[in-house]
């Protein structure tokens, strides 16, 4: 009964550490990073969709090896080992997107594929290698991304539907297209209000787990 309990109360913890980097500390409305790609680059569902995916081939795997190896690296070294390592995770993203996936997609996102990656990697990265073990360090990062994508996704996929009435390059019927929607100050709007929405979930998403992991102490 008591191994049970620890590992209910292990899983409410890892499930709070998720939740609280994908909405309550979301990277992108509470940090303000990847600003860049989500303002010029999010302009439809498919580019958030690769934005998000292109995170995820970096900061995962990333993330996982500075909590599995970087503490046993010299800590001269350990920058430049990381920003290689970044960089080999990179082209191998770019080059699959832009040679099995879409060369059409790569085309339009290449430039903001290494920008974003290098601000997700600055701020999300460095100091993980304090973390207590990895699978913590995969969960951190894995909610990090989710709160990401979330973002670039909702906004993306609303900026499309008002620009171009598509939804995934799929025409909607819709007969009213607002063109204007493609400029950045669109994605400003939809950032306050998404930011708006986040406060109010914020207290309750950190009652409710603090509430479970009491109950399973």
């Amino acid at each position: 009964m008591a191994k049970s309990q620890k590992m209910r109360r292990q899983f409410w913890q890892t499930a709070h550490l998720f939740v609280e980097n994908a909405v309550s500390n979301n990277i992108v409305l509470i940090q303000a990073l990847g600003l860049c790609p989500i303002i010029a680059a999010g302009t439809s569902l498919k580019n958030g969709v690769t934005l998000t995916a292109c995170t995820a081939v970096v900061l995962i795997p990333l993330s996982f090896f500075i909590a599995s190896v970087g503490s046993k690296l010299p800590k001269w070294l350990r920058p430049a080992i990381y920003v290689l390592l970044a960089a080999a995770l990179l082209l191998a993203a770019g080059y699959v997107l832009g040679t099995y996936i879409s060369p059409e997609l790569y085309a339009k996102l290449y430039l903001f594929i290494p920008l974003m990656a290098t601000n997700l990697l600055y701020t999300r990265s460095v100091g993980l290698s304090t973390v207590i073990n990895p699978v913590g360090t995969v969960v951190d990062a894995l909610g990090s991304t989710v709160g990401f994508g979330m973002v670039i996704c909702a906004i993306s996929a609303l900026r499309e539907m008002a620009i171009s009435d598509t939804l995934w390059d799929v025409p909607l019927g819709y007969t009213i297209a607002l063109p204007e929607a493609a400029v950045p100050f669109t994605a400003f709007i939809l950032l306050g209000f998404m930011s708006a929405l986040l406060q109010w979930c914020r207290h309750r998403v950190s009652a409710y787990f603090h509430r479970k992991e009491v109950e399973e102490a």
